[in-house]
This record gives C-alpha cells, sequence and structure tokens, in this order.
C-alpha cells in the first residue's frame, strides 16, 4: 500500500534522528542536521510523487467522479440519489435494470439513497459489498480496511461482491462495521453518526485519538504528507473541531498542545519534531 512504503521513509527518518542523537528542545540542532531532513524530506517527496501520480492516472481511467486533496464534491446519481464525495475519492458508477452499482475506488462517500426494493443499492470496496434499499450510510476505504457507517435505516454488508457469498451482517443506524478484504465483516458496534459525516458539512472531528492518529486524519485534508518524528509514546491524546479551510492552524495548535514544533521542508512535506 501506498502510505506503508511511506512509512517506510518515515522510519527511516526518525532513525536519522536518532542516530544524530537530536533534541528538539535545542534549536541548534535544526541547522546542525538540515542536511538530513533534506535528503529524508526529499526522498519521501519524490516518492510520493511518483506513487500519487501512477495512482492519479489509474484512477482517472476507472472513476466517473472523483475529487482532489482538500476538495469535496455533491453528485446527483442516475436514480436522484445523492453521493457526497470527500477528500481525495473516486467512484465507479454502473448502473443497470437490477441494480445499482457504486465501485469505491479510494477515499470516502456518504449516499443518500432513492428506494427502489426491485433495484438494490449496492457499494463495492476492496473485495467487500455494502447493500441497502433506502438508507443513508457512509463508506471509507481505508490501508487495508473499509469502514461502513450507516446514518439512516440499515444495510447489509457481505464479505465478497456478490450478494449470494456468504451471510452478511446487518448494521442499523448509529452503527458501524469494519471489514478487511477476503474477511468478514466485525460485529457492528455504536457510534455516533453525525460526526461520522460531519466532513460533509465542511467540519473535521478529532475525538480523544491518538496524536499520531489526528495527524493522519488532517493528513487527509491537505496535499502532501505530514511525518511525525516526534517520540509518540510521550504524546497525548487530542480532540477538537476544524474546518477544512483551517488544516495547518489544527496541525499548529494539537502540536503546541504536545510542546511539539512544526517544520514545513516544502508546501507538501510537514515534519513534527
Amino acid at each position: 500500500m501506498v502510505w506503508q512504503q511511506l512509512d517506510q521513509l518515515e522510519a527511516a527518518s526518525a532513525a536519522l534522528v536518532k542516530e544524530d542523537g537530536w533534541n528538539p528542545d535545542q534549536p541548534s540542532g535544526v541547522q546542525r542536521h538540515a542536511r538530513h531532513y533534506a535528503l529524508a524530506g526529499g526522498l519521501a517527496a519524490a516518492c510520493l510523487a511518483f506513487i500519487i501520480l501512477y495512482q492519479d492516472i489509474r484512477t482517472f481511467l476507472l472513476a466517473d467522479y472523483r475529487t482532489g486533496v482538500g476538495h469535496q464534491q455533491v453528485i446527483t446519481l442516475p436514480d436522484g440519489g445523492v453521493a457526497h464525495l470527500n477528500t481525495d475519492t473516486a467512484i465507479a458508477v454502473d448502473y443497470s435494470e437490477h441494480e445499482r452499482r457504486i465501485r469505491l475506488l479510494r477515499g470516502e462517500a456518504l449516499f443518500e439513497v432513492v428506494s427502489n426494493a426491485q433495484q438494490p443499492f449496492r457499494v463495492l470496496s476492496q473485495q467487500g459489498m455494502t447493500q441497502a434499499v433506502g438508507t443513508a450510510f457512509v463508506v471509507r476505504a481505508e490501508d487495508q480496511q473499509t469502514r461502513v457507517t450507516v446514518t439512516e435505516g440499515r444495510v447489509s454488508v457481505f464479505a465478497g461482491t456478490d450478494a449470494q457469498a456468504g451471510q452478511p451482517v446487518a448494521v442499523l443506524k448509529d452503527q458501524q462495521t469494519v471489514y478487511r478484504p477476503g474477511k468478514p465483516p466485525h460485529n457492528p458496534r455504536t457510534t455516533d453518526g453525525v460526526s461520522a459525516t460531519s466532513w460533509s458539512k465542511g467540519i473535521i472531528v478529532i475525538e480523544g485519538q491518538s496524536f499520531a492518529d489526528a495527524m493522519a486524519e488532517l493528513d487527509r485534508y491537505r496535499p502532501g504528507r505530514i511525518v511525525v518524528l516526534a517520540d509518540r509514546s510521550r504524546t497525548k491524546s487530542v480532540s477538537g473541531r476544524f474546518t477544512l479551510q483551517s488544516v495547518d492552524d489544527a496541525i499548529a495548535a494539537l502540536a503546541k498542545i504536545q510542546g511539539l514544533r512544526v517544520v514545513y521542508i516544502t508546501d507538501y512535506l510537514v515534519l513534527i519534531l
């Protein structure tokens, strides 16, 4: 996966810091090891650019609708239903006489489904499928897993892309399930449907997440990569509500709470030290 490869680069950058014995409380260290950061940052940026270019070409060929990083779009589907596309999201739409099929190629989308029992609405993502008749739900493709959250009605989540394969898991309003490729969905758990769809109203909600997970969530909404080089074991969980237009301010505010420093190597590579 893309971010797994970049995580290796992140680990290599952290190793450079540890090897040099760099101390973030000593400003002189920034100058003393600037070349190491520039090298690590340049390598990460170059690899990121190549991987993104490949994925963009593939997605461009397959997608009917897509959004860029930090952008959102509302799509009216052929039957009058609505798809809200979150940041860096792509979908392919395939409607037939017998079914309404959406492929989530990447990212996250909120679907408001028009009821039609004769033409089931199905969303495919990472070798799994979510089926609904008339409801509203979010499907989010993450690294090696898909997360399904229901905000209205109910859906059935299948381990494969065929409605006849295996026993589905029923997910009700304000419930959520997760599945991995080739694995059955987890049992549903209660969740806050309002928070799960806050992004569709321009708000990023972070609730009791680890600092690293919070940075990963903010990372979705700005081009490039946020790399946490600080000792994660010494950071505390964070919460907050931020607008899509204030991602950099959110990064700075959450880092300040932890006593950490934010360094912009380029506009597309941010280090947390």
